[in-house]
């Protein structure tokens, strides 16, 4: 055993990160929402001024409300798209250390449910002590394992570029398009039947228009998500050789090292340019977590560029 008597920095503030898209749609529903409330009372106003037919103008402003909520859906995903599906010209960094867990792509309901949302196979690797500087590079936040000290270990997000993430990403954009287009039609139709005797009655028609028209986005971001989906073959990570990436592998990572609010502000290598297989950690030795004790003189020799320590 080899701990060192450096303690890791756990969980250090974060800031100056890559913005999560879900961060941003708080802003767009309070836009759309005060839109809503305008129009509302402009269509009331001009129907007391005018005596603009109550049906028709229902019906033109849930239309109104409608192109709206559907522009901003479809605005969100492609958002996502851009989040999950563009590089970056973040610094080429390497580290190695012993894979603690592997996380697939489309792991949840909610990327079931919105097929755009869903992130790329990753790998979480217990990082040697001599590459810790590269998980803390920044103050970015540190994920560790949960083993007092002294054998708590810094631990790295890697990603793997998914090619079904994208596909499905594209898929929904595709798929709220042709929605919202429907959408349109539901609304109006909702709208007029409610109408707007009364600026309550407004205000109803357009939040129901407006309503009708994100799950008919909705829908069809959910259905053009799963074609895009089920178009690309289900993927694990592997190592430059073909081999699959396992819990329990000695690994040496390549890749972009960005902060990302999806990670809590940590470091991560997004996406893995290269990644190499060492053997196994020693079946004798504790995991569950893995410590970088052992994993420091298992993996003495990796195949990063030589650092001195």
């Amino acid at each position: 055993m080899a701990c060192i008597a450096r303690r890791p920095v756990c969980g250090v503030p974060t800031s100056d990160v890559i913005p999560e898209p879900i961060s941003r749609i708080g802003s767009i529903v309070g836009t759309i929402a005060g839109i809503a409330g305008g129009i509302a009372g402009g269509l009331k106003a001009a129907e007391t001024v005018g005596g603009i037919a109550v049906g028709l103008g229902a019906a033109a402003s849930g239309v109104i409300i409608a192109a709206i909520v559907g522009i901003a859906i479809i605005i969100t995903i492609g958002m996502y798209n851009l989040d999950r599906c563009v590089g970056t010209n973040g610094l080429t960094e390497c580290i190695a250390g012993v894979v603690e867990k592997v996380v697939q792509d489309f792991n949840s309901f909610t990327d079931e449910l919105f097929p755009f949302t869903a992130m790329h196979d990753r790998i979480e690797v217990v990082v040697k002590s001599n590459y810790w500087d590269v998980v803390e590079d920044g103050g970015a936040k540190v994920f560790c394992t949960e083993e007092p000290t002294p054998r708590r270990s810094e631990l790295m997000r890697c990603y793997f570029y998914t090619k079904r993430v994208c596909d499905a990403g594209t898929g929904s954009l595709v798929g709220a398009g042709v929605g919202a287009v429907g959408g349109l039609i539901i609304a109006a139709v909702a709208a007029a039947a409610i109408g707007c005797a009364t600026i309550i009655l407004c205000i109803l028609a357009l939040i129901v228009a407006a309503l009708l028209a994100a799950v008919a986005a909705l829908i069809g971001a959910f259905v053009g998500g799963q074609i895009g989906k089920a178009a690309s073959g289900e993927t694990t990570p592997e190592d430059n050789s073909g081999n699959t990436i396992s819990v329990g592998d000695l690994i040496t990572v390549n890749g972009n090292m960005v902060r990302r609010e999806y990670d809590e502000g940590a470091n991560v290598l997004w996406w893995v340019r290269s990644s190499s297989l060492s053997g196994r950690a020693s079946e004798s030795i504790p995991n569950n977590p893995f410590s970088y004790c052992e994993i420091d003189e298992e993996m003495a020799m990796d195949a990063c560029p030589t650092r001195l320590i």
